[in-house]
């Protein structure tokens, strides 16, 4: 719950459930409560095998079944996409996308967007990782720093600068503040209100999905399905003045 509170987005849902299923409510409020049923999680029944029932010997955490457990890399993919997806919709109309998931020049690395605004270059990469307390966040964003470095000369001019901008997600829909630091300098604040609760909710509804299907074996989602947005909520518009969203009819009479 530390995470949780780094931003109201992350339990907007409590309030006006905006964009949230009642298997996703359901899900969540066990989830971050712990009370969620796994083998993992039975500590006091002595004898009892907490390993991961779908051919694993890792403990059958919450962390594992959502983020790590490689029975599901189709769905981890479709989360990540998600997500890249909110982005690249944010700010695909005002910023020059270079590259998206390809692979850089002069290396093997592929980072999810590479943008250039102006004499600005940005490299864009999404993770999700387990919020169990503000650390995991704190190295996710460390690890991309550190994966990325190598490529900045890449793009490097005596005109320009690059940036490296980790988008770090929770996997039960916590928002790092620090997304916040690259999103306001193309959204507007109400933009970027519902960005956040989207983000959030995109999140919840991919993790619940991995949850669902690692316990009952019941595919969650269309595996051929290539174009997610059909699953998503409806993006708002896209307004970088907030003067014009709040632009209202004028009566002539």
């Amino acid at each position: 719950m530390e995470c949780v509170a780094l931003s109201p987005a992350s339990s907007h849902f409590i309030t006006d459930g905006l964009y949230t299923s009642f298997a996703m409510w359901r899900f969540i409020f066990r989830a971050r409560s712990k009370t969620i049923p796994l083998n993992g999680a039975v500590t006091w029944k002595q004898g009892h095998d907490r390993t991961c029932r779908i051919r694993c010997d890792h403990i059958e955490s919450l962390a594992h079944v959502i983020c790590y457990c490689l029975v599901h890399p189709r769905a981890l993919q479709l989360r990540h996409n998600a997500l890249v997806g909110r982005v690249k919709t944010a700010i695909g109309h005002i910023v020059q996308i270079m590259y998206e998931n390809q692979r850089v020049p002069n290396s093997n690395l592929r980072p999810d967007l590479v943008v250039a605004y102006r004499s600005e270059i940005y490299i864009i990469d999404v993770t999700v990782t387990f919020e169990d307390g503000k650390d995991p966040f704190d190295r996710a964003r460390e690890r991309k720093h550190h994966a990325y470095a190598n490529i900045i000369n890449t793009f490097k001019t005596p005109t320009n600068t690059v940036e490296i901008i980790p988008f770090a997600m929770g996997a039960l829909g916590s928002c790092h503040p620090q997304n916040d630091y690259f999103m306001k300098k193309f959204v507007s604040r109400s933009y970027l209100t519902k960005f956040r609760k989207f983000c959030t909710c995109d999140t919840i509804k991919w993790s619940r999905d991995i949850y669902a299907e690692h316990v009952t074996g019941i595919r969650q989602y269309d595996p051929t399905e290539l174009n997610i947005s059909t699953q998503r909520p409806p993006e708002p518009k896209s307004e970088t003045n907030e003067e014009s969203m709040e632009i209202r009819p004028t009566n002539n009479n």
